[in-house]
C-alpha cells in the first residue's frame, strides 16, 4: 500500500508560475521494502499453476513476476511521496503530476530515483481593465442598403423557369450530364454525373464548367478542363487535370418576384411598407450583433496583449483538442473524409495551440477581473432572462420555466460572460464613428 510516511528527500529543480518541477529520491532500503511488500501482495493474489492461490513459494513468485512487483513498489512510493513533496512546496496541482519516464531511475536493490513535473493555477493580477479604448463604428442602414437587402430576398425567393434566351450565361442553371478523364484520357467511371445542376452564378461552382459552357444551348457538348489542387479531398482527382466531357440537358434562369404587395403577402405580411419596415429592422438587429461582437474583440485583445503570463499547458491540451474535435465536427459534416480531415488537424496544429494558448490566458484574465470587481449573479438575473424569454417565445412559459429548471448551470454562464462584458465595456474608453452601410458586393 502507498505509504504517506516513505522517507524520502525532494529538492525543486525548476518553478514557474504555475508549474514546478522536482527531483525525489528515495533510499535503497525504503524501496527495497516497497518491492517486498509489492511480492508479498502478489503471492496471496496470484494463481499459478501447480499452488493453490496464495500457496506458491515466494521464490516462485520473485521468479514469475518481478517485473510486476517492481511496477507496484513504483507505482506505491510515487503515491506516498509526490503530493508529500508538493505540499513542502506549498503547491496546490490542478491534476495529478506528470513522471519523467526519461528521468526514473531504478534498479532492484538501488536507491529509486524521479522527477515530476505539477501545475498550478496561476496566481495573477490583472492590468489595464478599465479604460480601454474602443472605437465603435456605427453603420445606419441607407436607401441603397436597404433596397441591397430586399432584392436579396427577392432573390432568396425567385423561381427557376426555362431560359428565355436558350443560351448559358453567367447566371445560368444549367443541367448537364458529364464524364470525367484523367490527363491521359483514362475514364473515372467513379467521377460522373447524370443530370447534375451547376449554378454558374455561385462562387463555389467550379469556374472551368462556367468559361465551358458559356453561350451553350440545349444538347451540345463541351470539354471542361479543372485543374484540382494536391490537397484536394477526393485524392482520386487531386493534383491532376480533369477533362469532363459534358452535355447540355437544360438551361433556366431566376424570375424574380415583383416588389410589390403581392410579394410582401407571400412573406406574411400586410404590404410593402410592413416588409421594408421589417427587413430595416432586421438589418439594424445585425448590425447591432456586429457592433457587440467587435466590441468585445477589441477588449479582448486589448486585455491580451496587456496580460501576458504562463499558464498550465495541461489546460492549454485540452483546449487544443476542443477545437480540433470542432473542426473536425464541421468538415466531416461537410462531407470530407477522414484522411484530409486528419491532414488538416496536422497542417492547422500549431494554430490551434496559439488559439488553445489564448483561450485559457483569457479566461483567467475574465475570472480574476469578476473576482477583483466583486462581480455577482443574483435571483433578479435569472428572473430577468427568463422575463425576456418568455416574452421572445409566447405561449411556450411552460417550456421556458422547464428549460431554467434543467439548464441552470449553462444559463449561469451566459448571464456571467454577459455581466462582465457589461461592465468592461461601461468602464471602457469608447469613441463611436457613425458611417453609411456599406453595400455588399
Amino acid at each position: 500500500m502507498a505509504n504517506a510516511n516513505i522517507d524520502y528527500k525532494s529538492s525543486v529543480a525548476e518553478k514557474k508560475l504555475c508549474s514546478i518541477t522536482i527531483d525525489v529520491e528515495v533510499p535503497a532500503d525504503i524501496a527495497s521494502k516497497e518491492v517486498e511488500s509489492a511480492y508479498d501482495y502478489i503471492q496471496k493474489q496470484a494463481k499459478i499453476d501447480g499452488f493453490r492461490q496464495g500457496k506458491a513459494p515466494m521464490s516462485v513468485v520473485k521468479e514469475k513476476f518481478e517485473r510486476e512487483a517492481k511496477d507496484r513498489a513504483v507505482e506505491n512510493i510515487v503515491k506516498g511521496t509526490v503530493f508529500h513533496a508538493l505540499k513542502k512546496e506549498d503547491f496546490e496541482p490542478i491534476d495529478f503530476p506528470m513522471v519523467d519516464d526519461e528521468a526514473f531511475k531504478f534498479e532492484l536493490g538501488q536507491a529509486l530515483k524521479y522527477r515530476f513535473t505539477a501545475e498550478c493555477h496561476p496566481k495573477i493580477d490583472v492590468k489595464d481593465y478599465k479604460n480601454i479604448p474602443v472605437k465603435k463604428e456605427i453603420y445606419k442602414v441607407t436607401d441603397a442598403s436597404l433596397a441591397q437587402s430586399i432584392d436579396a430576398l427577392r432573390d432568396r425567393n425567385a423561381k427557376l423557369v426555362e431560359s428565355k434566351t436558350g443560351a448559358v450565361t453567367k447566371d445560368s442553371f444549367v443541367s448537364v450530364d458529364y464524364d470525367a478523364f484523367d490527363p491521359d484520357g483514362k475514364a473515372l467511371p467513379e467521377i460522373t454525373a447524370k443530370n447534375h445542376m451547376l449554378d454558374l452564378g455561385n462562387e463555389n461552382t467550379v469556374k472551368g464548367f462556367a468559361k465551358a459552357l458559356a453561350g451553350a444551348k440545349v444538347g451540345d457538348e463541351r470539354d471542361a478542363k479543372v485543374d484540382y489542387p494536391a490537397d484536394y479531398p477526393n485524392k482520386t482527382i487531386a493534383g491532376k487535370t480533369v477533362t469532363f466531357k459534358t452535355k447540355v440537358i437544360g438551361i433556366k434562369e431566376k424570375e424574380l418576384p415583383e416588389l410589390n404587395d403581392d410579394f410582401a403577402k407571400d412573406l406574411g405580411l400586410e404590404n410593402l411598407q410592413e416588409l421594408n419596415s421589417k427587413v430595416k429592422e432586421s438589418i439594424e438587429a445585425e448590425e447591432s450583433r456586429r457592433q457587440s461582437i467587435e466590441t468585445d474583440r477589441q477588449i479582448m485583445d486589448f486585455l491580451l496583449e496587456k496580460n501576458k503570463f504562463e499558464v498550465p499547458q495541461s489546460l492549454v491540451r485540452s483546449q487544443k483538442g476542443v477545437l480540433e474535435e470542432r473542426m473536425a465536427n464541421y468538415m466531416k459534416s461537410q462531407g470530407a473524409p477522414q484522411e484530409y480531415i486528419d491532414q488538416q488537424i496536422v497542417a492547422e496544429s500549431k494554430k490551434f495551440m496559439e488559439e488553445a494558448e489564448k483561450n485559457v490566458r483569457l479566461s483567467y484574465i475574465l475570472n480574476s477581473i469578476y473576482e477583483n470587481e466583486k462581480l455577482a449573479l443574483t435571483d433578479a438575473d435569472f428572473e430577468s432572462e427568463k422575463t425576456k424569454m418568455k416574452e421572445a417565445y409566447p405561449g411556450k412559459e411552460s417550456s421556458v420555466e422547464k428549460y431554467f429548471a434543467e439548464k441552470k448551470e449553462d444559463i449561469a454562464i451566459s448571464l456571467k460572460e454577459k455581466k462582465l462584458s457589461d461592465f468592461l465595456l461601461a468602464n471602457a474608453k469608447v469613441t463611436e464613428e457613425v458611417k453609411d452601410m456599406p453595400l455588399k458586393k
